[in-house]
């Protein structure tokens, strides 16, 4: 019985020793099981809050577009209308001309439509008025308080059109500011591959909760039951930090509207073939340098905003490196990738959904 209990005593350590090593390694797993989602859960809301202040800067910029087309509307309805009152003028003097060589009394100066004297010319010419000149009395009536209610709306609009200018630079400066933190953070975090799986996941999970129940669609790119189109063939454009916007349909100068998605990102961003097809590369006054990707699967996709290219025109792979990003053509001072989705090469899709999904 002695010798047994002797035999037993450095087993019974040796099963002490494995049950804790066994233990501390769970632990220690556990352990890093909970940081890489934490560091997971503070890259999610770095991107959520560049994600908003990007949203907040193009909303901003769509304000701006729409107050600026709206000024130059009216800037040009007050010059016609102040061609058409010059007209009237002229012929109102002349009409008192005729008056006052008749016979009628003496007839004030008539020196136009502005200053404080307006209303006491008109009051003049109105008591003066005959039945063959009420008809442009009155039209030049009309005319007048029709240009003095648009001189008003155009002062409005400048002031609203500055404050709009203000605003917009304050939501520029937040996002870049956003972005910067979210590079930071990525710069640092990323580099775990579990925190890498732990954002793959959720991004999975948040796509299946987004089209999941929306069916339709047949394949890997179409329309879902809800009307939205989803491209599951493509991957996410771009390597690197990015902010997300969605302006699909908002208002831009010349009366256009946005036809794509604006990803704000850093000037030298790589941006990859989202399909694999022929690459055809283009410049010009609104998308700067840009590229056309006519892919394999029938569908175009369009790149804009360019800092340079790289390589040739030719035959590209799904994840080949066609240029950088950059502010070129009228994205001047704001680098960001416009991107766009033409399905069988026709009119352009909201392609937000379809971009979300892959990055």
């Amino acid at each position: 019985m002695l010798w047994s209990s002797r035999r037993r005593a450095p087993l019974s350590v040796f099963v002490c020793a494995v049950i804790m090593i066994t233990m501390g390694t769970a632990i220690g797993a556990s352990a890093d099981e909970s940081a890489a989602q934490r560091a997971a859960a503070e890259i999610q809301a770095a991107r959520d809050r560049a994600d908003r202040a990007a949203s907040a800067m193009f909303e901003a910029e769509s304000r701006l577009d729409s107050l600026t087309i709206e000024e130059q509307n009216l800037v040009v309805q007050v010059a016609d209308l102040e061609a058409v009152a010059s007209q009237l003028q002229l012929d109102v003097e002349e009409l008192a001309v005729q008056r006052f060589v008749s016979g009628g009394s003496s007839i004030p100066l008539l020196s136009g439509l502005d200053g404080p004297s307006e209303q006491a010319q008109m009051d003049v010419l109105l008591s003066i008025a005959t039945d063959t000149s009420q008809s442009t009395l009155d039209e030049y009536d009309a005319i007048a308080t029709e240009l003095a209610t648009k001189r008003r709306q155009l002062s409005n609009a400048k002031a609203a059109t500055e404050q709009a200018i203000s605003d917009y630079s304050t939501a520029k400066s937040e996002a870049e500011a956003e972005l910067r933190r979210l590079e930071e953070v990525e710069a640092e975090r990323l580099e775990n591959e579990r925190v890498r799986q732990i954002l793959e996941a959720q991004r999975q999970a948040a796509l299946a909760a987004s089209v999941g129940s929306s069916g339709g669609g047949g394949g890997s790119a179409g329309f879902l039951d809800n009307g939205i189109y989803m491209d599951r063939s493509i991957i996410c454009p771009f390597r690197g930090s990015a902010a997300f916007g969605d302006t699909w349909g908002a208002p831009r100068s010349g009366g256009r509207r946005h036809e794509g998605v604006d990803v704000l990102m850093p000037t030298g961003t790589p941006l990859v073939a989202v399909a694999s097809g022929r690459l055809r590369q283009d410049s010009f006054s609104l998308g700067g340098i840009s590229a056309h990707i006519y892919a394999n699967n029938g569908n175009t996709y369009f790149y804009a905003h360019l800092s340079s290219w790289e390589g040739p025109p030719r035959f590209v792979e799904q994840g080949e490196v066609i240029g950088y990003v950059g502010d070129t053509g009228n994205a001047s001072g704001t680098p960001h990738l416009h991107f766009e989705i033409r399905p069988n090469g026709g009119r352009a899709v909201n392609p937000y959904p379809s971009v979300r999904a892959a990055c």
